[in-house]
């Protein structure tokens, strides 16, 4: 998987679909999308997501993932949930973005006892979050 960082100079300073709101500051979701657009073998940086899929002012609209690339939208959950997380990590052709304190959205890669080994778009690094720290997530599928 591509680990992608919004604040990359390459997109960091584009728009998010037609709003005002730059990759760099509020594209977090959408650098999130391009590495599992990495995952499933359908690889689309940050700026192609900005263009090509749709947005309400510049929150994502999760179908127009299905709509447009390899692997589809399954589920938005709004509360730290194990049964949704745990089985869209363990799977080959599931996948899942972990939502940090209502505000964040990082790439769920494993966990580790009370942790998420994630990648995260605003470093451009993978890292550890605790748990308590999120505060929902979206699933996926090939």
């Amino acid at each position: 998987m591509t680990i992608y960082g919004q604040r990359d100079s390459r997109w960091g300073g584009k728009p998010i679909g037609n709003s005002k709101s730059l990759i760099r500051d509020f594209g977090c979701t959408i650098s999130g999308v391009s590495m599992l657009s990495s995952f499933y073998g359908c690889d689309h940086n940050p700026e192609w997501m900005a263009k090509n899929l749709s947005f309400q002012v510049d929150k994502i609209l999760w179908n127009s993932i299905t709509e447009k690339l390899c692997f589809k939208f399954v589920w938005r959950f709004y509360k730290y949930d194990e049964n949704q997380i745990l089985p869209a990590l363990a799977g080959k052709t599931t996948s899942c973005l972990l939502e940090v304190q209502k505000r964040h959205w990082v790439v769920g890669i494993k966990k580790v006892l009370n942790y998420y080994w994630v990648a995260d778009p605003w470093t451009g690094t993978r890292r550890f979050i605790h748990k308590s720290l999120i505060s929902g997530g979206a699933t996926f599928k090939k």
